[in-house]
C-alpha cells in the first residue's frame, strides 16, 4: 500500500535521527573510557595520590574522541560519497555488463531489469561478489544511485523464483529507504570503531622506540593497548547499533518480497538453501565487517556472543515466518542450470503490453482506461506486485531487439537517447539530425542515423521503461563523454524552440539519475513539515497538471479543484492561472521545492496529483509521462500504470 511506502519512508527518517542519539551515546561512553584511560596512565609510575577528578584530561580525552570519530565518520561518508557504487567496489564487486554472454549473469540481468520496471525506478548497475556463500545487498543514497549486488553463490545455486525472491527483497531495501540509512551507518560504526586502528598504530610505534627509553616505551605500549582495548568496545556498540537499527528492517523485507512476488517459496526457498550450504552466507571480504547489516543474509558466525550482535535476525526465524510447517530442516544444496529458453525472446503465452491499442509516435495522447481513484493511484507508489511484474517482463520482452541491444552497450545507448528525441515531423527530425551531425561524433551520428527508424516505430509505452533499460550502460560514460553527451541532449530538445512534455520527462530522468553519478551535487534532505507553507508551490504544479490532461478550460478547473481540495480541504482559495502563465520551467522549479518535503506531505501531494489526473476517470499517456514525471523527482517510485485497450477504439 502507498501509506506503507510513505510510512516507511518516515520511519527511515527517524531511524536516522535515533541512529545519531545512539552515535552520542557511543561517543559519552568512549569519552568517559578514554578519561578514564588518561588518569590510570597519570597514575603510572607516580608516587604521589593522584586524583580521579582531572578537568584538564577531560578537556584532552572529549576533543580528542570527537576529532577522531568524527574526523573518520566523515571521511567514510565522503568516501562512499558516489553512492552505491562505491560500496559495490569496496567489497570487491564486479559490475555485470549489459552485453555479458554467461546465462547466469543474463538470467540475473533479466530478473533486475524486470523489478525495476515494475517498481517504476531506474535499472540500478548490477554487480557480482566472488564469495561461494548465498548473500547480496544493496547500496545507494537513493533509487537514482542504487546499485545490485549478488554473490556467486547466488547464480549458482538459487533458481529464478529464488533468485527473484533476494532482489525482490533488496529492492524493499531499494524503495522503503533503508540504503541512505545503511551508508551512514557504515560511516557512523567506522568511526566508533577507528580507535582500535590508532590504538594498534600506537602499540606499532612502541615497538619501534629506541629500547634504551624503557619508561616512555612502556607507556607508550600501556597507551596503545588500552586505547586498542576502548577500540574493541567501540567495535562492540557499532555491532550494537548495527544490531538495534537494521534486525526489524530485515524482517519487513522478507515480507515485501512475498507481497511483491506472491511467493514464499522463493525468498524462503534461498533462506532453506542458505542453511544447507556448507558456506552459508559467510562473505570472506574483510570490508565486509564495516557492511554487515546491508547483506540479505548473516556475513559472519551468529551463534553464542556473535548472535546477539548478529545484523540479522536467526536463520530458522525468518524461515518459519515465511513457512510456518519449516521442521528445521536444511536441504541438500547443489548448483543449478539456467533455461535458455527464457533468455531467448518473449515467454510463451505472455500477452504484449497494450495489444490492439493504436499510438501515435511522439504524441502520447490516447486516453486508456486505467485505475478510477486517486488512493489506487497512489496506492502504487514503493508498491509492487505479480500482475505489475509480469506487465513488466511484457514490456521488456518487447522491446524490439536492435533497441534492446543498444540499450545495453555504453556506445549505443547515447545514441538510443539521441534517436527518441527524434522529432517525428520529418523537416524537424532533418534538422535535428544536421544539428546532430555537426555536434557529435561521426559514429553517433551513424549510430543514431541505424535506431531512428526503430525508435520511431516504438510504441510510446516503451519509451520511458527503454530508457530506464539504457541507464546502467549511460552511467558507464567516462566525465567528459557525459558533459557531451549532455550538452548534445539539449541541443536535440530545443532544435524547435519548444520543450514537450516526453523531452521534460526525459531530461528529468537523465538529470536525476546521472548527475548523481557525474556532478557533485549535495543530497536533498527533508526541511518542509508544513502543508499549508507548501500550498504555492502544489498549486503550480497543479496547474500543469491540469491544463496537460484537461485541454477545456470548465474541464481545466475542475481537475485543478479536485487536486487543490484533496491537499487542503475544502477551503483553498487558490484559482487555475491561464494556459500561458504554466511552464515547465515553473513546475520543475516547484517540484524541486517538494522535494524537500517529509514523506507524509509527499503522500499528500502525490495524491493531490492523481486526483488531478484521474478528475476525468481516464488518464493518457501524456499524463502518464507527466506522473512519473512528478514522483521520480519526488523519489516516490511509481509502476507503470497498468493499461489494457482503450473503450471505444
Amino acid at each position: 500500500m502507498a501509506t506503507n511506502f510513505f510510512q516507511q519512508q518516515d520511519s527511515a527518517r527517524r531511524k536516522t535521527s535515533q541512529l545519531v542519539v545512539y552515535f552520542v551515546l557511543a561517543i559519552v561512553i568512549l569519552i568517559a573510557l578514554v578519561y578514564g584511560l588518561l588518569v590510570a596512565l597519570s597514575m603510572y609510575g607516580s608516587h604521589e595520590p593522584v586524583s580521579w577528578w582531572q578537568p584538564e584530561l577531560l578537556l584532552i580525552a572529549a576533543p580528542g574522541v570527537g576529532i577522531v570519530v568524527g574526523g573518520a565518520s566523515a571521511f567514510k561518508v565522503a568516501q562512499l560519497a558516489s553512492g552505491g557504487q562505491a560500496v559495490a567496489l569496496m567489497l570487491g564487486g564486479k559490475e555485470v555488463p549489459g552485453t555479458t554472454t554467461d546465462a547466469r549473469q543474463k538470467r540475473l540481468l533479466n530478473v533486475v531489469e524486470e523489478m525495476a520496471l515494475a517498481a517504476g525506478v531506474p535499472v540500478p548497475p548490477v554487480y557480482v561478489l566472488n564469495e561461494p556463500g548465498i548473500n547480496a545487498f544493496a547500496a545507494g543514497y537513493a533509487p537514482g544511485d542504487a546499485v545490485i549486488a549478488v554473490s556467486e553463490g547466488c547464480l549458482n545455486y538459487l533458481s529464478r523464483d529464488e533468485l527473484q525472491g533476494v532482489v525482490a527483497h533488496e529492492f524493499s531495501h531499494v524503495l522503503n529507504g533503508d540504503m541512505r540509512l545503511n551508508i551512514r551507518l557504515i560511516g557512523l560504526v567506522f568511526g566508533i570503531m577507528a580507535l582500535s586502528i590508532i590504538g594498534r598504530s600506537l602499540m606499532f610505534a612502541s615497538r619501534a622506540r629506541s629500547p634504551g627509553r624503557r619508561d616512555s616505551q612502556g607507556g607508550v605500549m600501556l597507551l596503545g593497548l588500552g586505547v586498542l582495548v576502548l577500540g574493541l568496545v567501540g567495535a562492540f556498540f557499532g555491532r550494537l547499533i548495527m544490531a538495534a537499527v537494521s534486525r526489524q528492517r530485515e524482517y519487513l523485507a522478507d515480507a515485501s518480497a512475498v507481497q511483491f512476488t506472491r511467493n514464499p517459496d522463493g525468498i524462503g526457498g534461498a533462506l532453506k538453501k542458505i542453511g544447507g550450504l556448507a558456506e552459508g552466507s559467510r562473505i570472506g571480504n574483510p570490508q565486509a565487517v564495516e557492511a554487515a547489516h546491508m547483506f540479505f543474509a548473516n556475513a559472519f558466525a551468529s551463534g553464542g556472543l556473535a548472535g546477539l550482535l548478529a545484523t540479522h535476525p536467526p536463520l530458522v526465524e525468518r524461515i518459519r515466518r515465511l513457512d510456518p510447517q519449516f521442521d528445521g530442516q536444511f536441504p541438500e544444496v547443489r548448483p543449478v542450470g539456467v533455461d535458455r529458453e527464457e533468455l531467448e525472446g518473449a515467454r510463451r503465452g505472455r500477452t504484449p503490453p497494450l495489444a490492439g491499442v493504436p499510438t501515435i509516435p511522439g504524441l502520447p495522447q490516447v486516453p486508456v482506461p486505467v485505475l478510477g481513484f486517486a488512493n489506487e493511484v497512489v496506492s502504487r507508489v514503493g508498491h509492487v506486485d505479480p500482475d505489475v511484474i509480469s506487465y513488466a517482463q511484457g514490456l521488456n520482452d518487447g522491446m524490439p531487439d536492435v533497441l534492446r541491444a543498444a540499450a545495453q552497450e555504453p556506445f549505443s545507448a547515447r545514441a538510443l537517447v539521441y534517436a527518441l528525441l527524434m522529432d517525428p515531423r520529418a523537416d524537424l527530425r532533418e534538422r535535428q539530425l544536421t544539428a546532430l551531425k555537426a555536434g557529435a561524433d561521426p559514429r553517433d551520428f551513424a549510430e543514431t542515423s541505424r535506431l531512428v527508424a526503430a525508435a520511431h516505430a516504438l510504441a510510446d509505452t516503451h519509451r520511458l521503461p527503454l530508457l530506464d533499460l539504457a541507464l546502467p550502460a549511460l552511467r558507464q560514460m567516462s566525465p567528459q563523454q557525459h558533459r557531451a553527451f549532455r550538452a548534445q541532449v539539449e541541443v536535440l530538445i530545443s532544435a524547435d524552440q519548444q520543450l514537450s512534455l516526453f523531452e521534460y520527462t526525459l531530461r528529468c530522468v537523465l538529470h536525476r539519475h546521472l548527475d548523481a553519478q557525474f556532478l557533485r551535487q549535495r543530497q536533498t534532505r527533508s526541511v518542509h513539515s508544513s502543508a499549508q507553507k507548501l500550498v504555492q508551490p502544489v498549486a503550480t504544479v497543479l496547474a500543469l497538471v491540469a491544463w496537460e490532461g484537461h485541454p477545456e478550460p470548465d474541464h481545466a478547473t475542475q481537475a485543478f479543484d479536485t487536486g487543490m481540495r484533496s491537499y487542503m480541504g475544502d477551503q483553498h482559495s487558490h484559482r487555475l492561472p491561464p494556459r500561458v502563465e504554466c511552464s515547465l520551467a515553473a513546475f520543475d522549479a516547484a517540484l524541486q521545492v517538494l522535494n524537500e518535503a517529509v514523506p507524509p506531505i509527499k503522500l499528500r501531494i502525490v495524491v493531490a496529483c492523481a486526483a488531478c489526473i484521474v478528475a476525468d476517470q481516464q488518464v493518457t499517456l501524456r499524463e502518464a509521462e507527466l506522473i512519473r514525471a512528478i514522483c521520480d523527482t519526488l523519489d516516490c517510485p511509481l509502476p507503470p500504470l497498468t493499461v489494457g485497450k482503450a473503450k471505444g477504439l
